[in-house]
C-alpha cells in the first residue's frame, strides 16, 4: 500500500543511508575531444551556459536490451533514449516536430513522398560518418522478416511497406503507399536510426536481434554508437548506468560550445517509486516524477534540498487489467491458459462484471489520495486533441456485476464462492510489477473488490524484466495489471489496438482478427492514418476508444496526477503540457552559479 506522510518520513532515514552506500566516488570533470564541429550543425536556441557537471537520475527497472528493434518497455526505451538520433525532432512546446537530423524536408503536394536533406558533416560517436545509408539501412533490418520489431507493423499501410530512395549521401525520399497523416511525428521523429557501420555484419548473418544486449552494454559499451546527446561509459547491473557527452554530438550553442553542456549522466537503479522518491527528497537525484502518494511529505524538503515541485496536472498515463485470452500452446503443447479460465475471460458480459465490481473512486482516494480520476477508455481527459468522453463507463456497481455473472451462467455456492455453469470455482492470478508500489496498492484493492463477488484472485508481485518476458514471450499467465503513458497521436497505439500487434496484450500477434470488433478496429485503425482531414481521424479513433470501452480488453482502472521534481540549479528547464517530457531539451541544461 501507498505510504502515509508519517510512515514515508520514518523509513526515509534508512532507505537515505541505503541509497547513499551506494553512491560512487567523486568522478572528475570529463576532458573533451575537441573535434571540429559538423559543416551543418543544429543550433542550440536556448540560452548558453557553461560546460560541466553531473545530472543524477534513477530507474525503477532496467533495460531488457539496447537494441531498438526489439524494445518494447519503458525501461529499454529510456536507457536508450540518450543514445539516438532521429531526422526531426518533436518540440512538446510548440507541439510541432523541427529540424534534427535533417535540416530541412519538403512533402509533395500528393503527401505520400518526404524528402529529407541531412545535416553535412555529422558523426556517430565512434567517429564514422553519418549518411543516407544508415537511413536506408534502418528501413532494410526494419522490414526484413528475419526480424520481427513493432515498427515493421506500425510502418506499413494495408501491408504495404515504405519505399525508400537514396538520391546522394544526404538526400533520400521516404514514399508511403498511401496517405500516412502522423508521417513527421513518427517517422520523422520516431525512427531511431541504426549505424549501418556496426551492425551491418549482424543483419547479414541473421544475428541482428541478438546484438546490442545488455552484456554488451556491461562488457563493451562503446560498441553502442550513438548519434544523441550521450554515449554510454559504463553498465553495471543492479547498480547504475553511466553516459557520458558524446564528442560528435551535431548541436552546438551560440557561442559555438558544443552540447550537451552536461558531462555525465548518471542513472542508478532503485526497487521501486518509495526508493526513488526518497532518494530526491534527500538531494541525491536531480529530477524525479513524484507519484501521488509522495507528493505531500516531499514538498516539506523543497527548501532544505533546493528543488522545486511542479504540479503538470492529470496525467495521460492509464492503467488497465487485462485477461490473457491466447488461445496458443507452447513448446510442450500445452495452452498458455487453462481452457475453462479462458473461456471465462473470452466473455464480454464476465469482463463487464468485472468492471462494474471495481472501486475506482476507492483506488483515487485510498491510492492516490484524492490526486486522480476514474479512467474509462484509453484516452485521459488530459489528452485534449483525441480523448472520447462518450465512452462507456462502468460506476461502481456490485449488483449489475452480479446480473451479469448470472446471465453469463455463473452462480454462488453455498460458502458465496462465485462457479461457473460447470461448478469450477473462479478464481485467477494477477501479475504486476514489484517495482511500482501503487500498481501494488491498486492490485489490492482489486482482490478485496473481487472478494466481494465471491471470486479469488490470486496477487503476484514480480520484477519487470520477468513480467515482461510472462506478457510477451512465455504468454505463461492469467491476468495482468500495468499501464501505458499515452497523450500522443492515435499511431502509438498501432501496436495495441492492431489484431496483430506484438502489444496486442490480450491476444497479439493474431494472424488475422480473431473477432468482428477486433476487425473493425483493425479497419479504423489503418483509416484514420490515411486522411489528413482531422474530425474524420478524430471520428475514428473515439470509435476505436468506444470498442475498447465496451468489449473491455483492457479493463480500465485511474489515472494519476503528475508532478516534476527538480534541483534549482538546473538552468534552461522549460517545462511543457503533461504530454510532453519535462527533460525534452536535456542538451541544453547547465549549472548556475
Amino acid at each position: 500500500m501507498p505510504m502515509t506522510s508519517r510512515h514515508a518520513l520514518a523509513v526515509l532515514a534508512w532507505l537515505s543511508a541505503l541509497f547513499l552506500g551506494c553512491r560512487p566516488m567523486s568522478i572528475p570533470p570529463l576532458q573533451r575531444p575537441n573535434y571540429p564541429p559538423p559543416e551543418e550543425y543544429l543550433k542550440s536556441p536556448f540560452a548558453t551556459g557553461k560546460p560541466g557537471g553531473h545530472y543524477i537520475q534513477v530507474m525503477m527497472s532496467e533495460p531488457n536490451t539496447f537494441n531498438p528493434l526489439i524494445s518494447e518497455d519503458a525501461a529499454s526505451s529510456a536507457a536508450m533514449a540518450p543514445l539516438q538520433g532521429t531526422l526531426l525532432r518533436y518540440n512538446p512546446i510548440i507541439e510541432d516536430v523541427e529540424p534534427g537530423l535533417a535540416k530541412a524536408w519538403t512533402i509533395s503536394p500528393c503527401q505520400k513522398r518526404f524528402t529529407f536533406h541531412l545535416r553535412r558533416g555529422v558523426r556517430w560517436s565512434d567517429g564514422a560518418p553519418f549518411t543516407a545509408d544508415d537511413v536506408v539501412f534502418t528501413f532494410q533490418a526494419l522490414y526484413d522478416p528475419r526480424y520481427p520489431n513493432r515498427k515493421s507493423t506500425e510502418f506499413k499501410i494495408n501491408g504495404e511497406p515504405f519505399i525508400i530512395e537514396k538520391h546522394d549521401d544526404y538526400t533520400l525520399t521516404i514514399i508511403t503507399p498511401d496517405i500516412f497523416a502522423p508521417f513527421l511525428l513518427y517517422v520523422g521523429a520516431g525512427l531511431e536510426i541504426l549505424p549501418k557501420h556496426k551492425l551491418e555484419a549482424a543483419y547479414q548473418d541473421g544475428t541482428l536481434l541478438k546484438t546490442w544486449t545488455v552484456a554488451t552494454a556491461q562488457e563493451h559499451p562503446e560498441e553502442l554508437v550513438s548519434l544523441g546527446m550521450f554515449r554510454l561509459a559504463s553498465y553495471r547491473p543492479g547498480e547504475r548506468m553511466i553516459y557520458e557527452a558524446n564528442p560528435h554530438f551535431w548541436m552546438l550553442d551560440e557561442e559555438g560550445t558544443r552540447l550537451p553542456y552536461i558531462d555525465r549522466m548518471i542513472v542508478r537503479f532503485v526497487k521501486d517509486a518509495t526508493a526513488a522518491a526518497v532518494a530526491f527528497a534527500t538531494g541525491q537525484t536531480d529530477s524525479a516524477g513524484i507519484t501521488p502518494d509522495n507528493i505531500e511529505w516531499i514538498r516539506k524538503n523543497e527548501k532544505v534540498h533546493q528543488y522545486t515541485i511542479y504540479d503538470r496536472g492529470p496525467s495521460t498515463a492509464s492503467s488497465f487489467i487485462w485477461f490473457n485470452q491466447n488461445p496458443g500452446t507452447n513448446a510442450e503443447g500445452r495452452p498458455f491458459v487453462d481452457p475453462i479460465k479462458r473461456r471465462w475471460f473470452a466473455d464480454q458480459r464476465f469482463r463487464q462484471a468485472i468492471s462494474y465490481g471495481i472501486n475506482r473512486q476507492g483506488i483515487v482516494e485510498g491510492v492516490l489520495f484524492g490526486r486522480g480520476a476514474p479512467l474509462w477508455g484509453p484516452e485521459s481527459p488530459s489528452n485534449r486533441k483525441w480523448y472520447n468522453p462518450n465512452v462507456r463507463q462502468y460506476p461502481y456497481d456490485p449488483a449489475r456485476s452480479r446480473e451479469l455473472l448470472k446471465e453469463a451462467g455463473f452462480t454462488w455456492n453455498s460458502a458465496g464462492e462465485l462457479v461457473d455453469s460447470a461448478g469450477h470455482r473462479v478464481a485467477f492470478t494477477l501479475i504486476t510489477n514489484q517495482e511500482n508500489p501503487i500498481r501494488q496498492a491498486m492490485a489490492t484493492v482489486f482482490k478485496e473488490n473481487m472478494r466481494h463477488l465471491g471470486i479469488d484472485v490470486r496477487l503476484q508481485f514480480m520484477d519487470f524484466g520477468s513480467l515482461v518476458n510472462k506478457i510477451s514471450e512465455t504468454y505463461d499467465y492469467e491476468a495482468g495489471l500495468l499501464g501505458f503513458t499515452g497523450g500522443g497521436d492515435p499511431h502509438g497505439g498501432m501496436s495495441i489496438y492492431h489484431s496483430s500487434g506484438r502489444l496486442h496484450q490480450w491476444h497479439p500477434n493474431q494472424k488475422s482478427p480473431a473477432t468482428d470488433w477486433e476487425k473493425r478496429i483493425d479497419w479504423l485503425m489503418e483509416a484514420q492514418l490515411k486522411t489528413l482531414d482531422q474530425a474524420q481521424r478524430k471520428a475514428y479513433y473515439d470509435e476505436v476508444q468506444l470498442i475498447m470501452s465496451e468489449q473491455l480488453p483492457f479493463i480500465y482502472l485511474v489515472t494519476p496526477n503528475t508532478y516534476f521534481g527538480i534541483k534549482n540549479r538546473w538552468a534552461n528547464v522549460q517545462l511543457p503540457p503533461s504530454t510532453g517530457s519535462p527533460e525534452w531539451n536535456l542538451e541544453a541544461f547547465y549549472l548556475t552559479p
